[in-house]
């Protein structure tokens, strides 16, 4: 057996243990039996597991395989257990937010979501997998109250908890409500007495989320050491302080940008004044809207096939469709549901929320901002990336390349305006408006996470900055608490991409190819962009040699 089958055989017996380990992964991935029948545990025990698991298949790697030996692709599979086992250690024995945030609804209410909304099985087979799954809850709520035995849970996060999980009844009652008299009376019992059991667990979950209360902290913020150690975990090349400089410096360059344009557009008005004028650019009916919304999606995917932008495989589609009503309480505005990595074909769905005041419908669903949407979320954005990312490794799931992901996407705006699908001036502003929201979240992500400003400090930027309401701040801010490195990704992102870009153009010379370049990245979206820096090394160093 040579490096490469080794390599091969270790890491599909460590994904097989893992996916039993955690079958809600399994789901997530497309692989649905027989996992779609279970539920993890719910204790601290299932996360010591899964690092044992990692460090084992590490072990045997080191002790049995040589690098040298393996083909490219393996090396860099290789680099990113490693890099996981990195990460997922300092997640478990330094930031210990499994122990601080008793947040259950993400786990439970996304896992049944998902099987739900992707339409992977008939629905007969779907529910009763979520009805088993709702049976076995009460066991894995019980679990996972073992974690904060010993533990002081933070208390802005135990008030997101009490206000998320609530929500977790009302998604398995709209269940109910939906597939009622759509699947045989047997598994419609099933699912029904599931969740009535599930009602008193849920009951006394509830009432353990209240008494944490009174034995919570305050702090939450991952302070400037671990910060940094969390970025350079990331590889991003920079520091704390460093991405602080750039995203002020953005912030800056783009507000007398916006300003310009907006003069632009209709000179002597304030900037707030032509957004507003902008915003009245819609469609006069939601459904013109959801019919402008499939247009402007095809568009952009002709756009990128035609100018070889980037591959766009024909059998990948986006569907766009109106959210369902069942749905729509819980995506206000919209939502990308990417397909799953082993689905085939690769089909996603772009969900629209109907607005329950008409007249706000050109507040999201204006032309320019129809039209960005587009590019940012279709073509040649996130679900081209991640539908052509899920031909790759099963391994680079576990990569965790935000920057990569958020940063492509963005980045994916301005290449379209400056390729000529964007051309007016009214949505350059719309795009220019957002990517100030994003020099923002840079500030705002790295002073929160060092412990500089307050919650209130934050969203006050926020507001006066990006010109947000204080409703949907207080929401961006008490997210960004839980995810520090996270909301400074986008921009940041895109600045590492273009980065990347003249450092490919250098080494290619004449040869630089933009196709080229997009294509390795729509190929490697799961990977950081430090990654990706050596599959572009190699790829132009030894073109034969990427196999």
């Amino acid at each position: 057996m040579n490096a490469d089958e080794m390599f091969e055989k270790f890491t599909k017996e460590f994904l097989e243990k893992f996916l039993e380990k955690n079958p809600d992964f399994a789901t997530y991935l497309g692989l649905h039996e027989p996992y779609d029948y279970m539920l993890p545990k719910g204790s601290t025990e299932r996360l010591l597991e899964n690092l044992k698991m990692i460090e084992e298949v590490l072990a045997r790697l080191r002790e049995t395989v040589n690098p040298a030996e393996l083909s490219y692709n393996h090396k860099i599979d290789w680099e990113v257990l490693e890099k996981a086992y990195e990460r997922w250690k300092f997640d478990f024995y330094e930031r210990r937010v499994h122990e601080l945030n008793p947040d259950v609804s993400e786990d439970l209410g996304g896992l049944i979501f998902i099987m739900f909304t992707r339409d992977y099985a008939p629905l007969e087979k779907r529910v009763d997998a979520i009805a088993a799954r709702i049976e076995q809850m009460p066991r894995y709520l019980e679990e996972f109250r073992s974690r904060f035995e010993k533990s002081q849970p933070v208390r802005l996060w135990t008030q997101l908890a009490i206000e998320k999980t609530q929500n977790l009844m009302g998604l398995f009652m709209f269940i109910l409500e939906v597939v009622k008299g759509k699947v045989p009376e047997k598994t419609y019992e099933r699912l029904q007495k599931a969740v009535e059991n599930f009602y008193l667990a849920f009951k006394l979950h509830m009432e353990w989320l209240q008494s944490l209360l009174n034995k919570t902290r305050e702090e939450w913020a991952i302070g400037r050491e671990k910060f940094e150690r969390l970025l350079q975990l990331r590889e991003l090349g920079m520091t704390s302080d460093e991405i602080l400089q750039l995203g002020i410096k953005y912030l800056n360059e783009l507000k007398a940008e916006r300003e310009r344009i907006a003069q632009q557009i209709a000179s002597g008005k304030s900037v707030e004044e032509v957004l507003k004028m902008v915003e009245s650019k819609a469609p006069k009916t939601f459904e013109e809207a959801l019919e402008y919304t499939r247009k402007a999606m095809e568009e952009a995917r002709r756009f990128v096939q035609e100018k070889g932008i980037a591959t766009v495989y024909p059998e990948d589609v986006l569907l766009v469709e109106e959210t369902p009503a069942f749905m729509a309480p819980i995506i206000p505005f919209a939502a990308l549901i990417m397909p799953a990595k082993f689905d085939k074909p690769q089909i996603g769905i772009y969900v629209v929320t109907r607005p329950r005041d008409p007249s706000n419908l050109g507040k999201h669903l204006n032309y320019p901002s129809i039209r960005n949407t587009a590019v940012h979320e279709a073509f040649p954005g996130h679900f081209l990336q991640g539908a052509v990312s899920n031909r790759g490794s099963v391994i680079r799931l576990l990569a965790e390349g935000s920057e990569t992901v958020e940063g492509w996407a963005h980045y994916c705006e301005e290449l379209m305006w400056e390729k000529g699908f964007i051309k007016d001036l009214e949505t350059r502003l719309i795009q220019i408006n957002d990517i100030i929201w994003r020099a923002v979240r840079v500030i705002v992500d790295v002073k929160l996470s060092r412990s500089e400003i307050s919650f209130e400090e934050a969203v006050d930027m926020l507001v006066g900055e990006a010109g947000m309401s204080r409703e949907a701040a207080v929401a961006e801010v008490s997210r960004y608490t839980q995810t520090p490195g996270y909301p400074l990704s986008y921009l940041l992102g895109k600045h590492l991409i273009l980065k990347l870009k003249e450092e490919v153009k250098q080494m290619m010379g004449e040869k630089f190819d933009e196709k080229f370049f997009h294509d390795t990245i729509t190929a490697n979206g799961y990977l950081p962009i430090s990654m990706l820096r050596k599959i572009f090394d190699m790829k132009i160093r030894e073109p034969q040699g990427l196999s």
